[in-house]
């Protein structure tokens, strides 16, 4: 029979290792006390990145020197003097600038919120006309209250646009007639003319009634609309 080494008493209590998960802490304690030198110069490039901040479109950007590892002073010095004569050429040969005809942070700042209340604006007026258009469907749409009954159909009041004096009814002449010995028919009655002022007075008063009549019509969905909305 094998007996279990967990949990067992130590044989030299004087001599106990320190348990592995131990160790790592204090690995990982000791680390982050002293960073290793790669992620300490990763960490400065990213500090002096952040303190350069933003740089202007054109700006010649200025070296940073630091002698490598195992670099002699003679070429560490080479090397200086040619990143500077980059540096001159380049500030020599670069575009002509004009700061005070460029545009600033505030400013692009206020043309953005201009360019954001122009979209609003103009997606309220879209609202607003969607609404309108609701509105003039729902002038072109009867309600029928449920249950309701037609018992004969709707008496037609006005005469189409292009067409004669309606005739009476039982007043057409018809192909049989004659053959039936019917020869007397009782003519038909003409219309009454109508004289052109009244007519266009008439229309214009009833025009107006009906405008009048549209615009209560909105009013009153317009505020049962504010009602709702405030709800």
């Amino acid at each position: 029979r094998k007996e279990k080494k967990d949990n067992m008493k130590p044989k030299h209590p004087d001599e106990q290792e320190i348990p592995f998960r131990l160790r790592e802490l204090m690995r990982s304690r000791e680390a982050l006390k002293r960073p290793a030198p790669g992620k300490r110069r990763v960490a400065e490039e990213k500090q002096q990145q952040k303190s350069k901040g933003p740089k202007a479109p054109g700006d010649v950007p200025v070296p940073r020197f630091r002698r490598g590892k195992g670099e002699s002073e003679r070429s560490y010095i080479c090397r200086m003097e040619q990143e500077v004569q980059h540096v001159l050429f380049l500030a020599e040969n670069q575009l002509q600038r004009e700061p005070e005809k460029e545009e600033t942070a505030p400013e692009k700042s206020k043309r953005k919120k201009e360019f954001q209340k122009r979209k609003l604006e103009k997606a309220r007026k879209k609202r607003e006309e969607k609404k309108e258009d609701m509105l003039e469907k729902s002038l072109f749409q009867d309600t029928v209250p449920f249950g309701e009954v037609v018992t004969e159909p709707p008496t037609i009041t006005s005469r189409p646009r292009g067409r004669g004096p309606a005739e009476q009814a039982g007043r057409k002449q018809l192909l049989l007639t004659p053959r039936l010995g019917q020869s007397q028919v009782s003519p038909v009655s003409p219309v009454s003319p109508v004289s052109p002022a009244m007519s266009m007075a008439r229309r214009r008063i009833l025009e107006e009634e009906r405008a009048r009549v549209i615009q209560a019509y909105r009013d009153i969905q317009r505020r049962k609309q504010l009602e709702r909305d405030r709800a």
